[in-house]
């Protein structure tokens, strides 16, 4: 590659970087909005805490990309205060329970290695917000 040519390939895939940047976060902007308050105080009032945190590992599991793209999300839920380990939960499924590296996994591994991941990220992700109840309620 010539050096004229650095700069336009340079710029061509930072547009497409940044494309694909914001329009996650409008996604993610734009799905918050339909959230609201009374959904929250629902979920509070019907389901138990420690229940919220296996429903929200799960939304984690299959939200769609990088992790910025449901901190708007997130924003929302604890303005509306969605306990903090549902949060943490959610955060924590979508950082180590990833279905597209399920398939990557079984190809180098075989398939017992990413079932026995995604058991272990399931239980991490739940006392990683189980712990974060708990001690909430004692220093946050």
């Amino acid at each position: 590659m010539h050096k004229r040519e650095i700069i336009p390939y340079f710029l061509n895939r930072l547009l497409g970087t940044l494309f694909l940047i914001f329009s996650g976060i409008l996604f993610a902007l734009t799905l918050s909005h339909f959230i609201n308050i009374d959904i929250i105080y629902s979920l509070k009032q019907r389901v138990n805490p420690f229940v919220q945190i296996l429903y929200a590992e799960f939304i984690g599991f299959v939200a769609p990309g990088p992790r910025y793209i449901i901190y708007p999300i997130l924003i929302k839920l604890k303005e509306f205060g969605l306990n903090i380990g549902a949060i943490i939960a959610l955060i924590s499924g979508h950082v180590l329970i990833e279905p597209s590296t399920f398939f990557i996994e079984t190809g180098f591994f075989g398939y017992k290695f990413p079932l026995k991941r995604f058991i272990v990220s399931l239980i991490i992700t739940y006392f990683a917000g189980f712990i974060t109840i708990i001690v909430g309620k004692h220093f946050l």
